[in-house]
C-alpha cells in the first residue's frame, strides 16, 4: 500500500513432517518467506509498500482509505481463485482459508500501487499462508472446504463496497453463495468459470472499471466519487504519503510531536515511553514482536481517521495529522504499559505452567523429569509470534489465553514424550 514503508510479520508453527513443508513452500515459492531452515516455525515478513493481505485490503477499503474500482476487485478475487485452482491440482488443500492468510503482492512499477485514488494495478503474485495442512497433524485434504472458504473471502472482499453495492455486486453476491451451498468437489473451476466470464463481459480491461455499455440493464455505478481526481485528491495522496513515510521512521517506545510544516510533516519524538536498555536481553524479542503488533495498530488508526477525513471533504490536513498523531500515541502508551507489561508477566511466571504440567503428571508417575524453564520460556515467545496476527486491542485477555493455553498444550505433547519413553525404559529395566 503506498506510502506504508512497513513490514507486517506472520509467524506458524510447524507440527507436519518435513515432505509436507516441501511441498507447500515449492509451491507457494514465496518471497517473503525468511527462515531458509524449516525447523519449528514458519516465519514471513512481508513489506506492506508492494505485498498487502485480503484482510487489510477489505479494512481499508471499509475505512475509505483505498480506492479500487469494483472491476478490479473482480481482477483480484479471479487471481485469488486461479491459485487456489493451481494448490488443488497439486492434490494439496489449504484448511483455513479467510482473507489475513492470502496476500497480494503487486508487480513494482512506480505508480502501481494501492492508494486513496483509483489506478491500475497489475497483480504480480497471490500468497496463502497459514496451511493448516502444516500445523495440524490430524488434517486431512479437504477441497470443497477451501471451495466454500475461498467464495466467503470473496463475498467480503465484493461488501466492502458497503455504502455502493450496486445491483450487479448484489447479483454476483447471490451467485457465490449459491455455489457455497451446494459445493462438490471440483467446484473450484465452476466459481473461476463464473467470475472469468463476468470481467470478459463487464470489465474493460484498459481502465479496470465496469464497462457501462455490457451493464446498462444491470444497475451498475463504479463509483463516480472516487473518479473525481481533484487537486484536493491529489494533494491528499502526497500528503498522507509523507505522512506515512514519516511515520514509519518512527520508533514506536516514544511520544510522536508532529510539526506543522506542510513541505516536510515533520515529527519529533518526545517522551519516551519505555526505556528498552532495562528489558532483560531475554524479554528484547517479545518487545520485537510488540513493535510490529503497534505498527499494525498505527495503520488501522490512519486509515480510520484519515479515511473518515476524506469522506467528510474537510480540508485542514494539518489539523487532521495532529489529531492522528494524539490517537496514536494514546493507544501505543497504553499497549506498552499496559498489553506488554501484562505479556512481559506471564513470560516472566511461565514457571507456573511448568509446575502445573509436574503436578499432572506426578498424579499418577513418579520419575526424574527435568521441567525445562527455558524450553517453556522459548515456546511461550514462538507462541506469541504465532498469535500476533490475532491481537485484538480490545480483548487483551483472550489474547494472553489463546498463548497460555498453547503454550501448555505443546509442553504436555514434550513432556508426555518424555513420559513414554521413561516408561519404555522401565520396561526394559524389568524384563
Amino acid at each position: 500500500m503506498k506510502g506504508w514503508n512497513n513490514w507486517y510479520k506472520v509467524s506458524q508453527r510447524v507440527k507436519r513432517q518435513e515432505n509436507y513443508i516441501r511441498d507447500i513452500t515449492n509451491f507457494e515459492n514465496n518471497n517473503y518467506l525468511i527462515n531458509q531452515k524449516i525447523d519449528e516455525n514458519l516465519d514471513y515478513e512481508f513489506h506492506q509498500n508492494e505485498c498487502f493481505s485480503l484482510a487489510q485490503l477489505i479494512e481499508s477499503m471499509k475505512c475509505g482509505f483505498i480506492k479500487i474500482y469494483k472491476g478490479q476487485v473482480l481482477i483480484i478475487i479471479l487471481e485469488v481463485l486461479k491459485h487456489l485452482q493451481q494448490l488443488h491440482q497439486k492434490r494439496l488443500s489449504h484448511g483455513k482459508l479467510k482473507p489475513q492468510n492470502i496476500f497480494i503482492q503487486l508487480k513494482n512499477e512506480k505508480d502501481n500501487k494501492l492508494t486513496i485514488i483509483q489506478s491500475l494495478i497489475t497483480i504480480q503474485k497471490v500468497y496463502f499462508i497459514n496451511y493448516r495442512i502444516i500445523d495440524d497433524v490430524e488434517y486431512e485434504i479437504n477441497y470443497s472446504q477451501d471451495v466454500y472458504d475461498i467464495i466467503d473471502c470473496c463475498i467480503e472482499l465484493i461488501q466492502a463496497y458497503s455504502n455502493t453495492l450496486c445491483e450487479l455486486l448484489l447479483l454476483i453476491i447471490n451467485n457465490l453463495n449459491q455455489y457455497k451451498n451446494n459445493i462438490v468437489e471440483g467446484d473450484i473451476y465452476k466459481v473461476l468459470q463464473f467470475i472469468d466470464l463476468l470481467i470478459k463481459e463487464c470489465v474493460d480491461q484498459e481502465n479496470q472499471k465496469f464497462n457501462a455499455q455490457t451493464t446498462s440493464t444491470i444497475q451498475c455505478q463504479e463509483g463516480e466519487e472516487y473518479n473525481m481526481i481533484s487537486k484536493r485528491s491529489r494533494y491528499s495522496t502526497i500528503f498522507i504519503t509523507k505522512f506515512l513515510d514519516v511515520i514509519c521512521s518512527q520508533s514506536v517506545d516514544c511520544e510522536l510531536g508532529l510539526q506543522n510544516d506542510s513541505k516536510e510533516n515533520r515529527i519529533d519524538q518526545y517522551v519516551q515511553y519505555i526505556d528498552t536498555n532495562l528489558l532483560k536481553q531475554e524479554e528484547l524479542p517479545i518487545f520485537k514482536i510488540f513493535e510490529s503488533i503497534i505498527r499494525q495498530q498505527m495503520m488501522k488508526i490512519i486509515w480510520k481517521n484519515y479515511g473518515e477525513f476524506l469522506e467528510s471533504r474537510q480540508q485542514e490536513h494539518d489539523s487532521k495529522c495532529e489529531e492522528i498523531v494524539k490517537i496514536i500515541n494514546k493507544r501505543n502508551k497504553y499497549i506498552l504499559d499496559n498489553h506488554l507489561i501484562c505479556i512481559l508477566n506471564e513470560y516472566n511466571n511461565i514457571k507456573n505452567i511448568n509446575d502445573e504440567i509436574k503436578e499432572d503428571i506426578e498424579q499418577n508417575y513418579k520419575f526424574n523429569i527435568v521441567y525445562d524453564e527455558q524450553k517453556a520460556k522459548d515456546q511461550f515467545i514462538l507462541e506469541l509470534k504465532v498469535q500476533a496476527q490475532n491481537y485484538d486491542f480490545n480483548n487483551i485477555q483472550a489474547f494472553i489465553n489463546n498463548i497460555k493455553n498453547q503454550v501448555k498444550y505443546e509442553l504436555q505433547e514434550y513432556y508426555n514424550q518424555i513420559l513414554e519413553l521413561e516408561m519404555l525404559h522401565l520396561d526394559d529395566d524389568l524384563i
